[in-house]
């Protein structure tokens, strides 16, 4: 166990002396480098209706011809970059027979398709138009057609462009969006590998082991060197936090992982990992960590309202991230206090901000929801990135009952009948259907007290 310890704290950094090969998604890379203008509901991402957007893409492609290919994967390097760049991503749509081949990309909507126009949204473009290069330049194609396919979720009908690129349009569009996405990357790139220099040298930040406390560092190392999972149970006291997040640093300066995960259910966890972090950077360590507050608690224009015409922190929030995103290397730790102070300086949204941040530092303390909830996990991470991650659940045992919240709904008689009193003058069809809606729960509630009375009777007891 010992010598276990010792290899965990002396083994060399992988990516010390050279930057690692860096991975990117085609939807990641065009979304760093174009977004621009405001934070809006319902932007590029359309979190909220991940799961129909889905089921729209697979009725679009189930609609096509024979020859059709759906899903095809695709990757590609870019060979002159240090350090060096792979582009991966999914064509949602493949003609390979046509001539020339035609590369479909589908985008699923609510907003009436007569209101969408061929320059709606030109991240749909950009995209399409990075699928299009990687295919033609691994196939000798000289051109390519793109389909842009929006597809109504309400109605079911579908819109589609049609652009016809060169292989050498395509080559200097696909060359400019990687060249400014390398820029940005080899400033993050020469942090990881200053932080991998520091982790190579750093030792445990308190003078000994509490009893038990290496046992557990030792555990989860392995844990996470054999891609497993520990679940650790220890009285209060033991220092299983630091236990924890000591092994998961010494973890990913090996490159066994992409970034840590440290979720907590309560503020006095969030504040616990915090210190554990300080003090292993007061022992050396350079680590850049990112706390995640509730949209709700560090909104500064709270009731929250995103319309940029309202919030001036949601107006132009794209161009100013950006320029927010410089301060870095400022900071190790973004906690509540600093996030505010820089997304005041340069008037962003601090949640968003504080998103945007999670996606270049090393460890993100956060809730359980971000991770597990299927209403407002991150879906930048976790749709799109096939990268290692490590998980550290504090206090576990706290999941279950967490877990039957996230996946539970509930239907409120009073809110229902409110709302269809409301919608009435304005909405009679939608006012209608509601009032189905109450008459279907009083029937249910007139049922249960019908139970509740039989069973004070004694003519039926369960």
């Amino acid at each position: 166990m010992l010598e276990s310890l010792k290899k965990m704290q002396t083994e060399p950094v992988h990516q010390a002396e050279k930057h690692q090969p860096q991975t990117v998604s085609v939807h990641n890379l065009v979304e760093f480098v174009l977004q621009a203008g405001d934070l809006t509901v319902g932007g590029f991402q359309m979190r909220d209706r991940a799961q129909a957007g889905t089921q729209g893409h697979k009725q679009v492609q189930r609609s096509r011809p024979e020859g059709y290919q759906p899903e095809v994967e695709i990757a590609c390097w870019v060979e002159d970059a240090d350090p060096p760049l792979e582009v991966r991503g999914r064509i949602d749509g493949l003609y390979a027979s046509e001539d020339p081949v035609i590369i479909e990309e589908i985008k699923t909507t609510t907003l009436s398709l007569d209101l969408v126009n061929e320059d709606h949204n030109q991240l749909h473009w950009a995209q399409a138009q990075c699928y299009a290069y990687m295919y033609a330049q691994q196939n000798n194609l000289s051109g390519i057609r793109i389909h842009l396919t929006y597809y109504h979720l309400d109605s079911k009908k579908e819109k589609t462009f049609e652009r016809h690129y060169s292989l050498a349009e395509l080559e200097v569009f696909f060359h400019d969006l990687t060249t400014a996405y390398l820029d940005w990357f080899g400033k993050i790139s020469a942090l990881q590998a200053r932080r991998n220099q520091s982790i190579q040298q750093l030792e445990f930040p308190y003078d000994e082991y509490r009893p038990g406390q290496r046992d557990m560092a030792v555990a989860v190392y392995k844990a996470i060197r054999d891609n497993g999972r520990l679940y650790v149970q220890s009285p209060t006291g033991v220092g299983k936090t630091i236990a924890a997040l000591f092994p998961a640093v010494k973890a990913l300066g090996q490159g066994l992982a992409a970034k840590i995960f440290y979720l907590t259910a309560k503020t006095p966890g969030r504040l616990v990992a915090e210190k554990a972090l300080d003090d292993m950077r007061r022992s050396s360590l350079d680590l850049r960590s990112v706390t995640l507050t509730a949209k709700e608690k560090i909104c500064f224009c709270p009731p929250v309202n995103c319309d940029p015409e309202v919030c001036v922190f949601a107006r132009g929030y794209f161009d100013k991230a950006k320029i927010a995103l410089t301060e870095i290397d400022q900071h190790q730790a973004f906690t509540r206090p600093v996030i505010e102070e820089i997304s005041r300086k340069y008037e962003v949204c601090p949640f968003e901000f504080s998103l945007d941040l999670a996606l270049w530092v090393d460890c993100i303390i956060c809730d359980y929801n971000y991770v597990f909830d299927p209403r407002v996990y991150l879906h930048r991470f976790f749709d799109f990135s096939k990268e290692p991650y490590i998980f550290l659940v504090d206090e576990a045992h706290n999941l279950p009952d967490r877990a039957r919240a996230m996946y539970s709904a509930e239907l409120d008689k009073g809110t229902v009948l409110d709302l269809q009193r409301t919608l009435k003058p304005h909405l009679p069809g939608l006012a209608k259907k509601l009032n189905g809606i109450n008459k279907i729960m009083l029937e249910i509630r007139k049922a249960c007290e019908a139970d509740d009375k039989r069973c004070a009777c004694g003519i039926r007891a369960s």
